[in-house]
């Protein structure tokens, strides 16, 4: 493993010089909305100057795997299509968008991968998933918002579908998402059934009450139909995506995958960038 800070001159060239990847998954960035919104130039220099580097430092016959948001969005409607004209009301969302182009200009041999997925953490910072569940746990008292919708995936319902992706011939813009677009009061309501955790302490509320710094799309969900209609994958519900996120807990990582070994050995060649 290979270890260094993007920021840093010297690290993306001199780590894909080291590396000589086939495949490049990129899926670091500065992902904190609110602290985009604060400082949109460490934002743009994360976001989209650290992208446009890693596409143009691997060669041409690489392929570049960009990660980025369902944030790109206006978010009034739902189950945004791929070909739907992006309109990022956030710095973040901006910054994403900018990386794409970024890919796009770079190499013709790419994915541009948009999602929203969830999971349990590595163990340097929890997640929000992870946050929700230990307080419907705890049985904290907490406001869930019932009109900011979004359609998650699990993690590693996630990368079990990208791999097939990248397998295959198929490159471009690609929406990677669950099946169900819900709201956050009905994500947490899944999870508890999913867990058999009570929702006593679970509060229901608006995002417009929440006096946050950058303003939120209320819509997030993203179709998943080319995914499948190419794939012949079919995305999971957000009920069984939270189910294998609950057996999962206190797995390792590898455990959590079908034919471990397998997944690995496929790993040869690909070089992953991210925080995570």
């Amino acid at each position: 493993m290979l270890v260094g800070d993007l920021v840093t001159p010297g690290v993306i060239t001199d780590t894909v010089a080291a590396v000589s990847p086939d495949v490049l998954i990129h899926c670091a960035g500065m992902v904190n909305v609110d602290a985009c919104e604060q400082d949109p130039a460490l934002a743009y220099a994360c976001n989209t100057d650290i992208t446009r580097r890693l596409a143009h430092a691997v060669g041409p016959r690489c392929l570049v795997v960009y990660i980025t948001t369902d944030g790109i969005f206006k978010g009034d409607r739902p189950f945004a299509i791929e070909e739907q004209l992006p309109c990022p009301r956030t710095v973040y969302g901006r910054s994403k968008l900018h990386g794409e182009w970024e890919v796009e200009l770079a190499t013709r041999n790419h994915l541009i991968v948009r999602t929203n997925f969830y999971g349990w953490s590595s163990g340097r910072k929890q997640t929000a998933a992870e946050w929700l569940y230990h307080a419907l746990a705890a049985g904290q008292s907490i406001t869930l918002f019932d009109d900011f919708f979004f359609s998650p995936i699990y993690v590693v319902d996630f990368v079990e579908r990208l791999a097939l992706l990248i397998e295959s011939e198929h490159r471009g813009i690609f929406h990677l998402c669950g099946k169900d677009r819900v709201s956050k009061g009905q994500f947490g309501a899944l999870m508890a059934e999913a867990a058999n955790l009570s929702l006593k302490n679970v509060r229901s509320g608006s995002i417009d009450d929440a006096h946050l710094v950058a303003p939120r799309p209320k819509d997030m969900s993203l179709s998943g139909e080319r995914f499948r209609r190419i794939t012949g994958v079919d995305a999971p519900g957000c009920l069984a995506g939270l189910l294998r996120f609950v057996a999962d807990r206190g797995r390792s990582l590898g455990a959590r995958f079908d034919g471990g070994q397998d997944h690995r050995h496929r790993e040869t060649g690909v070089l992953k960038v991210g925080g995570e």
